[in-house]
Order: C-alpha cells, then sequence, then structure tokens
C-alpha cells in the first residue's frame, strides 16, 4: 500500500507544475503580442514542428505605432496561426507583400526598369520616354515558382524596404507566361486599376461615372461599364454603326464579292509583273488628289529611285491616265470604284474623305489575296530614301514582326494603344494579316459610323493582336527614320524638323499627314523643298494637259513619259507661306497659318 500512495504524491506533485508552466507559456505569449512583442517561430513553417524540427521563438520589439503591424498578414489571423502560415526562420519586422486573400493574384511583386523592359521584350507598341513617375515596370508572380531566383525573399516578404528592384532578365526569368497590362492617366480625373482573381480575360473592362445619354463625369454617379472610347468629358469615340451603315456595308460589300474573281482573274497578272523580292507598293488616288500622286513620281524620280514596283490602284480614269502618263503602272477596277468621288475631301472625315477609305481598304485586301507582301503609302508621302530595304533587312531585331505602322503621334484615346498611321505601313503576308486585311473589309460599318479608316484599323490590330498573336510594330516617333505630320505641326518636335532641314537628320520618307486640306499639303512641301510639281498641271486631267488626248494605241513610251516632261520638275519649287511652320528657307516675313504663333525661324 506505500507504493501507490508516493506515486498518488508524485503525480499531485507533478501534473500542478506543468499546467502551470503551460498557462505560464500562453500568458507570455500574450503579453508579448499586448506589449508590441514578435515572436518568431524558427525552424519549422508549423507551430507543432515536426520530427526533428525544434521551434524557437525569438521576441523582437517592434518600433512605436506598429503594435500587430506583422500579425495582420493573414486575415488578422490569431498567433498560432500566423505562426502556422508563414515561413520558419524568418527575422523581425516582416510580413508577406501580398496577403494570402490575393496569392492567386501574386505571391510576389518586384519592379524593373521601364527602359530596359522594352529593350528585352519589344511590343511593338508606341514607346512612351519614362518619366520619374513612369519609369519602373511592375511585375506580380502569381506562383512560387515565378518568383525570381534573385532577391526571391525579398519579393515575397516586406521588412518596411521598397519592392525589390531587378534587372528585365532576372525579373523575368522564371516566367514561363507574362500577361502585359498597359495603362497610363488619360486625363486629369482620378483613376483605380482593379485586378481580381478570376476566370481570366484578355480585355479591360473600362468603368466610369459617366450620365447614361450625355455629359462629363459626375462624382455623384455611380461607376459603370462605358466603351473604353468614352472620354472624361462625355465624348465617345466608338459608337455603334447605325442601319444605314450597316445597309450601305452590305451593298459595297455585295459589288465587291459578286466581282472578286473577275476583279483578281485581271489583276494578278499586272501584279506578277510589278512585283520584287514577293513585295508591291501599293496606292490609292482619286483625280481630286492626283496632284500629290504626281509630286511623290516627280520627286522620287528626281532622286533617282526605281518606281517599277508601285502599283496604283486608280477610282476614276482621270487618275488612271495621270498614273499612266507617270510611267506608273496602274490597276483600275471600274465596278467597285462607281461610288467613289472623284473629287478631292475638302477636309479630313468629311464624306469624300471616308468614300475614299473604300479604296484604301480593297486594294490592300485584294495584294494580299494574291500572296504578296505589301508597302501601302498614301500619296502624300515623298521619299528620302527607299523605305524597302528597312523593312526586308532579316537580320534587324524587329524583323519577326507581321506589320509595320508609322507612328502617328497622336497617343490619344481613341487610337490606344498602337496610335498607328494608316497611310503608311509594311505587312508581311501570312495568315494573319490576309484575315486583318478581311476583318478589314468586312468593318465598313465602323468606318463609317466613325469616319475614320484609321480609328476601325487600330480597333482590329488591337483585337487581332490579342485574339490571334498578330505582331504588331509601331516605329517610334521619337526617332526619325519615319517623320510626318505630327512632327510638321507640333511644336514639341521642332529639334527634329531642324534638324531634317539642317540635313543632320536623314529619315527614309515624310508623310504630310495631319493636314486638313490638299491646298495646305502642297504648301507645306513647298516650304519643306519637296514640291516637284510644275504649277501648271495641278487640278488638271491628261487631256488639259496634253493637246491630245492620249488613246489605247498611243505608244507606251509617249504615253510614259508625257507627264514627266510636261509636269515633273527637277528641282523643287520652293515658297514660304507660313512664318510658323518649318521652312528650308526662313519665311519670317510671312503670316502664320496659327494666328499669335510666332515664326519658326528664330532671330
Amino acid at each position: 500500500m506505500g507504493r501507490p500512495s508516493s506515486l498518488v504524491r508524485i503525480v499531485s506533485y507533478i501534473v500542478p507544475c506543468l499546467l502551470s508552466f503551460y498557462v505560464g507559456a500562453l500568458w507570455g505569449a500574450h503579453a508579448c503580442l499586448e506589449q508590441d512583442i514578435d515572436l518568431v517561430a524558427d525552424g519549422s513553417r508549423h507551430l507543432g514542428g515536426g520530427p526533428g524540427f525544434p521551434i524557437l521563438l525569438t521576441p523582437t520589439i517592434n518600433p512605436p505605432g506598429e503594435k500587430n503591424k506583422d500579425h495582420k498578414m493573414r486575415g488578422d489571423s490569431p498567433l498560432g496561426e500566423h505562426l502556422g502560415e508563414e515561413s520558419a526562420g524568418v527575422d523581425d519586422k516582416k510580413q508577406r507583400r501580398i496577403p494570402a486573400s490575393m496569392q492567386r493574384i501574386a505571391d510576389g511583386i518586384a519592379r524593373t526598369s521601364k527602359e530596359e523592359f522594352v529593350k528585352l521584350y519589344d511590343f511593338g507598341i508606341p514607346y512612351d520616354r519614362p518619366q520619374a513617375d513612369m519609369a519602373d515596370v511592375l511585375l506580380l508572380y502569381q506562383t512560387e515558382r515565378a518568383l525570381p531566383d534573385k532577391m526571391k525573399d525579398e519579393a515575397v516578404w516586406n521588412r518596411g524596404d521598397e519592392i525589390p528592384f531587378l534587372s528585365a532578365a532576372d525579373a523575368t526569368k522564371n516566367c514561363q507566361q507574362m500577361n502585359v497590362i498597359l495603362t497610363k492617366l488619360p486625363d486629369s480625373n482620378p483613376q483605380c486599376t482593379a485586378v481580381m482573381a478570376n476566370y481570366q480575360s484578355y480585355h479591360i473592362q473600362r468603368w466610369m461615372k459617366l450620365p447614361e445619354s450625355s455629359g462629363g463625369l459626375d462624382s455623384s454617379l455611380p461607376l459603370r461599364l462605358v466603351s473604353r472610347g468614352d472620354a472624361g468629358n462625355g465624348r465617345k469615340s466608338y459608337k455603334p454603326p447605325r442601319e444605314e451603315d450597316i445597309r450601305a456595308t452590305f451593298d459595297m460589300l455585295r459589288t465587291y464579292l459578286s466581282n472578286l474573281d473577275d476583279v483578281l482573274t485581271e489583276l494578278k497578272p499586272i501584279a506578277e509583273e510589278v512585283a520584287k523580292d514577293n513585295t508591291i507598293i501599293v496606292m490609292t488616288c482619286n483625280f481630286g488628289q492626283s496632284e500629290l500622286l504626281m509630286n511623290f513620281a516627280c520627286s522620287a524620280s528626281a532622286r533617282g529611285f526605281d518606281l517599277s514596283n508601285v502599283l496604283v490602284f486608280a477610282t476614276d480614269t482621270e487618275t488612271k491616265e495621270i498614273a499612266e502618263g507617270l510611267g506608273l503602272a496602274v490597276f483600275y477596277d471600274e465596278k467597285n470604284s462607281k461610288k467613289i468621288p472623284s473629287d478631292a475631301a475638302r477636309r479630313y472625315g468629311d464624306q469624300r474623305f471616308v468614300a475614299m477609305m473604300f479604296a484604301k481598304v480593297v486594294c490592300v485586301q485584294l495584294i494580299s489575296l494574291l500572296g504578296y507582301d505589301l508597302l501601302f503609302q498614301d500619296v502624300d508621302v515623298v521619299w528620302y530614301k527607299d523605305p524597302l530595304p528597312f523593312f526586308h533587312d532579316k537580320t534587324s531585331p524587329i524583323s519577326h514582326f507581321d506589320v509595320y505602322f508609322q507612328d502617328d503621334g497622336a497617343h490619344s484615346l481613341r487610337y490606344a494603344p498602337f496610335s498607328a498611321n494608316s497611310g503608311f505601313y509594311y505587312a508581311r503576308n501570312n495568315d494573319r494579316t490576309r484575315y486583318l486585311f478581311t476583318s478589314l473589309l468586312y468593318a465598313q460599318d465602323i468606318i463609317r459610323r466613325t469616319e475614320s479608316h484609321q480609328q476601325a484599323l487600330i480597333a482590329l490590330l488591337n483585337e487581332h493582336s490579342s485574339l490571334f498573336g498578330l505582331k504588331v510594330k509601331v516605329l517610334n516617333r521619337d526617332e526619325n527614320d519615319f517623320p510626318g505630320g505630327w512632327h510638321y505641326h507640333h511644336s514639341g518636335m521642332s529639334s527634329m524638323m531642324r534638324d531634317m532641314v539642317n540635313g543632320e537628320a536623314n529619315p527614309f520618307i515624310f508623310h504630310m499627314s495631319w493636314t486638313n486640306n490638299k491646298m495646305n499639303k502642297i504648301k507645306f512641301f513647298q516650304q519643306m523643298g519637296d514640291w516637284h510639281v510644275n504649277e501648271n498641271c495641278i487640278a488638271k486631267s491628261v487631256e488639259e494637259i496634253s493637246s491630245e488626248r492620249p488613246s489605247a494605241v498611243m505608244e507606251e513610251k509617249l504615253l510614259a513619259s508625257l507627264l514627266r516632261t510636261e509636269c515633273c520638275l527637277v528641282e523643287p519649287s520652293i515658297k514660304c507661306h507660313y512664318r510658323d511652320k518649318p521652312s528650308i528657307i526662313p519665311c519670317r516675313d510671312n503670316p502664320p497659318i496659327d494666328k499669335t504663333r510666332p515664326s519658326w525661324w528664330k532671330g
């Protein structure tokens, strides 16, 4: 009977001691939290540890004003849950940069240089040079395996320091997939960007506090889904085509498709004769713009360029005869050109302008269907160097793109994200580009509604890039290879225009875009020393220029030399018109075209 009594006494002593120790440990942990003391688990991911994994609790005091800061990581989890979720062996003041509730969005975060990032990955978009508040790219790593090898711990854990900065190569080394989001404040209005883990979408929804009918942003209204082309002032860049637009498109397509086979049969031998290196330079023109076509041909001839692979799609007989008189290959499709006016557009976007857009669509679609690479250009272009070698250079770092566009310069909402100029572009023939031009043919109703071939084309570039992987390259406006009207009219680009005038820049072409009408284009070309057409040939047909109208039996050599002899100037016609526009000679004494603007020539 002695032994049991002794055993009971021993147990009666041990059990209270163990209970006291356990209660004391819990109270101590509670006291640590109350006194801003952090408990860090060392040696295991879980509080209970595991075989051979002891837990070392290391108290560290948080700075004043940061009470329980690190215990908010897992949705204000209690201490035991916090230690069970976080890595063992972490130091003090450390919490996950991304809470557990958002780890499907990002498990870690890092940043890299925007300039270095776009050099490593050429997205083809117009490049806005970095400024102080947009110099870095933010990367979200959605899985642990995607995290960078370098600074991996810093990408996941926050010790009160900045988001880690890595080279673009190191930051993306383990990314087997990468989604790129382009964002910028479109105006001064407050904007938020929400990223939600969900069934994936490769489009961005745009929500704004806009009224349903009309008017600008109203902070009293709830956010609602809007078009990506809606602006803060209420302007809508994209509107659904009206019934009249749809029916007009049906009529145009009915004519086009019913004659397609005959047109291709007639066009094919002409294209075969013109093509060089499987490439055709495509232009289209009506009589109202024929002086600009003359100037392209005459200025190119004066500079010694071979235009034997240029094919002009004339929309009337007058233009057909002018193109032939300039020695250019020409195709005239009478059936599809019946409803296209022969007069020049009075302004950008008017009905004549829009009607000519159909011709711009058809000519590239036909050449694409025949299997050729193509360089399309408007008639208000002059060459300083043959541009084709630029696009044919297989050693170029941008040789893998499908289509290349001159940068329009206007990085406005309706042209996002490419701001591609539809008056000068090169396309390699493949399944992606053929379907792009076919889709553009079907989009006549959008062209009519927006009054812009360019706007519809950019919308398709955006969609086809996302849907089919179309590789689009916009030739940067900040480089001097392919300048245009934006550079000419934009005061911030005066240095580039001065370099051109002084011979310090050597561009391939100049495109007189951004100019309201033909007469101003002519004046600006004259100021720049790029006008090579005799005044007696402006707004005149071949019949009016020549004393004898060419006939079908006229000798080809005589016809080909007619306009070059009568209309082309070897030396340019240089004239001053406006003091506030770039010019190759000083024009200080002339009036400005834009009121109150000073002379472009200083001093």
